[in-house]
């Protein structure tokens, strides 16, 4: 059995540079820029059995929307949700690894902000959206403050253990003046 490595290579389409670079010397119109295809989704960890919970949460506390859910045999593994323009998957951690780490995660937070990453929201209205968060179960990080520069930030503790920073987006000049 090929391990790893070897299944990506076997199983990938390798195009010569020149493919890369849209000269391709068949008729079909390649891509100037590979990476052009790529977009990036943030699987958010929780505690197997909790995805409908978090998923729910990430609605009402930031408005995300739901996309599709996941089902093994019948239950739930995971909710795709778009929180403005970023796909989002609440995915429950498999309970094997979480009992034994020698397995490799990923693991969902064992407690609030053990995780290794925060995510962090810009927002036109931080106190608006900090309000929505905690009455939705969210715990105070920090509280709203303003730095010297007017910006204003903020960061909130989610019931699933994930850090999640708020910036407010600063009024544009033009806005200022009106």
């Amino acid at each position: 059995m090929p391990n790893n490595h070897e299944a990506i290579h076997t199983n990938a389409t390798v195009y010569p540079d020149s493919a890369l670079l849209g000269c391709t010397g068949d008729s079909k119109p390649r891509k100037e820029n590979a990476m052009s295809e790529i977009s990036v989704t943030l699987s958010l960890f929780v505690e197997h059995g909790r995805e409908q919970a978090a998923a729910d949460f990430y609605t009402t506390a930031f408005g995300a929307q739901k996309v599709h859910d996941h089902t093994n045999d019948g239950e739930l593994i995971a909710v795709d949700l778009l929180l403005g323009s970023m796909a989002i998957s609440v995915v429950g951690a498999n309970p094997r690894r979480q009992a034994d780490p020698s397995l490799g995660g990923p693991f969902h937070p064992q407690s609030a902000g053990a995780v290794s990453a925060a995510l962090r929201l810009t927002v036109d209205d931080i106190d608006a959206v900090f309000a929505q968060a905690r009455a939705a179960g969210a715990a105070v990080r920090d509280a709203v403050q303003e730095d010297d520069t007017g910006s204003r930030s903020a960061s909130l503790f989610d019931p699933f253990g994930h850090i999640w920073g708020l910036t407010e987006r600063k009024a544009s000049a033009s806005r200022l003046a009106a």
